[in-house]
């Protein structure tokens, strides 16, 4: 089963800290702008983690794209575990919501959609790849 190189993993780690350090500055530029500061300076800082989240996807399409058959086909496999466990449980939180058991606003539930996603991936992942060892 083909790995990826150490310069793959290089620049997905590169991403995966660029993302975070993003994330981190967004939010604490956010919290100082004024609600009077322009809308476009509102929009460039909010959006700022969707610079290392992009090249971080296109790093891990790469990696799959340069896999054998068997190694795309553990990341379909992946892919559609994780897609279906997210799904899952945001409809499983959304029921609650719902029902009044718990409470949380969408801003803080769409915030972890993403990022449960390639959790989820990544966990799947592991678990697949079990079977065809």
């Amino acid at each position: 089963m083909a790995t990826a190189s150490p310069h793959q993993l290089r620049r997905s780690l590169f991403a995966a800290l660029a993302y975070l350090a993003t994330t981190w500055l967004s939010v604490w530029l956010s919290k100082k702008l004024s609600v009077d500061a322009s809308i476009w300076l509102r929009v460039v800082t909010g959006l700022l983690p969707l610079l290392p989240i992009s090249y971080g996807v296109r790093v891990v399409v790469q990696i799959i794209l340069a896999g054998d058959e068997l190694q795309r086909r553990i990341d379909l496999e992946a892919i559609a575990v994780a897609s279906v466990a997210v799904g899952l449980g945001a409809l499983t939180l959304s029921l609650l919501l719902v029902a009044n058991v718990v409470t949380l606003s969408g801003r803080q539930a769409l915030l972890w959609v993403f990022p449960a996603l390639w959790m989820g991936y990544a966990l799947a992942r592991v678990w697949v790849a079990r079977r065809y060892r």
